[in-house]
């Protein structure tokens, strides 16, 4: 049967509390990109956003060139 030794060496404990350490960053990097991503409910109002932002833009543009044009010509 193919175990582990009963002891290890400094060196062997050192290479695998490095690993170790190297998996635990890897871990809190996925950790902070999940949290980076949107929601569902984020998602699902992204459309209205931008349908919304559209249409106050195109009505503060159309007021401008209103107040333009009955004013300064």
């Amino acid at each position: 049967m193919i175990g582990y030794p009963d002891r290890f060496t400094l060196r062997q404990v050192d290479a695998l509390r490095e690993d170790y350490a190297q998996v635990l960053e890897e871990l809190d990097l996925v950790e902070e990109l999940l949290v980076r991503l949107p929601t569902r409910r984020e998602q699902a109002f992204t459309p209205l956003r931008i349908m919304l932002g559209t249409a106050v833009s195109s009505a503060l543009t159309i007021l401008w060139f209103e107040t333009f044009w009955r004013h300064c010509l």
